[in-house]
């Protein structure tokens, strides 16, 4: 043996280098993420309604993501159509921990919006609170002592009442360069914090350095009928759409699954609206590939009721991954902008 390896030890070190890449580019780590199809799950099983019937079912759509892939992943995903590959944001970094609380957060206020839309839309009695804005993600470059899990009650001393007056107030008073003093709560405790924003290097735009949500809180025993909340492992927003229809057919008369297995996707708020959120396309995927029989896609319209199209929003990138697909005929294609016209939808198609 050792006078084969002395003999050939040039070819055996050049038949060696291509396994050492492929072990080293297991490990190696660079700055892409990478998003793949998912799974589909029941809103049943998280948000259990009593006396709810339901032939068919309501079910959210889940995706993988993996941050700052290996080089292989990254070279496998390349060959890969259903698979997006994106830069790692270097503005938003993370801990596992701080990932997980900020899913969490997201996740709850979905379900919080969901509830109450649901029960509210089917005149059905629930009461809430409005707590502020909840923080769930603070940018890698803000200086100031606010953390995921903070909710913004005043601005300036004055009550914060939604998110959208809010972010117009302070963009505003930025630009004038006025001061603003932002009170959170804190677990139980109100302290004032100093805010400034998070500035580009030539100063002459900035970011607001914080992501939040409008908050409601429901009134414990208030929901008539009652419901319960069970554990649930998916985090992040986007199963709102689906968790306030699947709530509201619990708790009205009609069935609006008509025996069909029912996807989709998209934020919810109070009102109805609906909201754009990421992997869409990887989420027409995994509806198709388990066999969905509608699929639901957050769109905006514009003042005439037309769908906005434009490159790489939600319609756009779901359309695309619905042509790749072929447009089935087994799977509704369907987009919506608010929750009345996805329940309009399911009234009016069996």
């Amino acid at each position: 043996m050792e006078k084969i390896l002395k003999k050939h030890w040039l070819l055996i070190v050049l038949l060696s280098i291509p396994y050492f890449l492929i072990v080293l580019s297991g490990v190696i780590r660079i700055n892409y993420d990478m998003t793949s199809p998912g799974d589909l799950n029941k809103v049943g099983n998280v948000i259990s309604v009593e006396g709810a019937k339901e032939e068919g079912s309501f079910n959210t759509v889940s995706v993988y993501s993996v941050e700052k892939v290996t080089l292989l992943t990254f070279c496998i995903g390349m060959l890969d159509r259903i698979v997006d590959l994106e830069e790692s944001s270097e503005l938003i970094q993370m801990t596992n921990q701080e990932s997980y609380t900020s899913g969490t957060i997201q996740k709850n206020v979905s379900i919080n919006n969901a509830i109450i839309l649901a029960y509210n839309q089917a005149n059905k009695k629930i009461e809430s609170e409005y707590q502020g804005l909840i923080v769930h993600t603070v940018f890698k470059d803000f200086k100031y002592d606010i953390r995921i899990g903070d909710i913004i009650t005043k601005y300036n001393n004055e009550e914060v009442t939604d998110a959208i007056s809010f972010k117009n107030k302070l963009i505003n008073d930025v630009r004038e360069n006025n001061s603003i003093i932002l009170t959170i709560n804190r677990d139980g405790k109100t302290c004032d914090i100093m805010y400034e924003p998070i500035y580009t290097e030539d100063k002459k735009s900035f970011y607001i350095g914080l992501s939040f949500y409008d908050y409601y809180t429901i009134v414990d025993g208030s929901a008539n009928p009652e419901y319960e909340l069970n554990k649930s492992n998916t985090l992040g927003p986007s199963g709102g759409l689906m968790q306030a229809l699947s709530v509201y057919n619990a708790i009205t008369e009609d069935d609006l699954t008509k025996g069909r297995k029912i996807a989709g996707t998209g934020t919810i708020d109070i009102n109805g609206d609906i909201g754009a959120i990421g992997g869409i396309y990887q989420k027409v995927f995994t509806a198709y590939f388990s066999n969905a029989d509608v699929f639901f896609v957050p769109v905006e319209k514009d003042v005439n009721g037309n769908i906005i199209i434009e490159e790489g929003n939600n319609y756009s990138e779901a359309l695309r991954a619905y042509e790749v697909l072929g447009k089935p005929d087994s799977m509704s294609f369907v987009p919506v902008a608010n929750f009345k016209e996805a329940v309009e939808w399911l009234l009016e198609n069996e």
